[in-house]
């Protein structure tokens, strides 16, 4: 009886200490009773309940991040277009100032919407709300229509596009989402290339990976900067002066992640090349 007695109290110490959340011990020898069984049963909890805690911790300064770095970056816009509207209620503005406010209006609008989409596009990745809906189609296909998709802004800098693909090849992918990750590296090699540079594009496939290459020559990336472009609102220490918000290539790596593939960057001695790996 007196053991009981001790066990019990054991145990009961045990769970005063998981409510109060300190770190238990196993006080009870390791022995097939009843009561060492219990006080392991409760260890094993406080492990759980430890874990799920440090998790909701992670998630919590996770959000606390992504909310200060979204007021961050909204922030240019929004006082670029206090600015404007306070100039055009000016009383003595000509029609050609009103017009460049105008259209700097429309940009730093643009930009918000941008920003905006890519959050919303970002928060349903990273939620698995996004069912990617996988079929067996051309992959070149899909490549080309992105890049029909880019060309217009690419032929304002006179930007030439060169593509080698392999015939026939056909690699299980969602279109439309697939589209948008190859649109967002084209993007970012037309933004970052000089006038009349040039990109090229190769798809091949192996008896493992369907793989795209996109080439450019543009301002590329410095050495130690290769595991980084792909986080969340990264800029290259070369992009820093030039417009955008970071996204592009995090919401591609996402996109092709949830296709069961890897995307990979290679610096070389000018501009850089971005590939995506997909499983055949």
């Amino acid at each position: 009886m007196f053991q009981k007695r001790k066990e019990m109290k054991l145990i009961s110490k045990a769970l005063e200490d998981l409510i109060n959340g300190k770190e238990m011990e196993i006080t009870l020898p390791n022995q097939d009773t009843l009561p060492a069984k219990v006080q392991h049963q409760l260890l094993r909890l406080s492990d759980v309940l430890r874990g799920t805690q440090e998790k909701a911790w992670k998630e919590r300064n996770q959000i606390k991040e992504l909310i200060a770095e979204t007021a961050h970056q909204l922030r240019n816009p929004l006082a670029n277009m206090e600015s404007y509207l306070e100039l055009l209620q000016g009383e003595e503005i000509s029609r050609e100032e009103q017009e460049m406010y105008l259209k700097a209006l429309c940009v730093s609008e643009a930009r918000i919407r941008f920003l905006t989409e890519g959050f919303i596009k970002m928060s349903r990745l990273e939620n698995h709300v996004v069912q990617i809906k996988k079929e067996e189609r051309d992959l070149t296909a899909t490549v080309l229509n992105s890049l029909l998709q880019v060309k217009g802004y690419a032929q304002e800098k006179q930007i030439t596009f060169s593509v080698e693909a392999e015939e026939g090849i056909y690699v299980a992918h969602d279109a439309n989402w697939l589209g948008e990750a190859v649109y967002n590296l084209l993007d970012n090699s037309v933004k970052y290339s000089g006038d009349r540079g040039r990109v090229e594009i190769k798809i091949s496939k192996n008896e493992m990976f369907a793989q795209v290459a996109i080439r450019d020559f543009g301002i590329g990336i410095e050495a130690d900067e290769i595991n980084l472009i792909f986080q969340r609102f990264y800029r290259g220490k070369r992009a820093e002066k030039l417009p955008g918000f970071g996204l592009g290539l995090y919401l591609a790596r996402e996109i092709v992640l949830q296709h069961g593939g890897f995307m990979k960057a290679r610096e070389k001695e000018k501009g850089m090349e971005i590939c995506i790996f997909l499983p055949v």
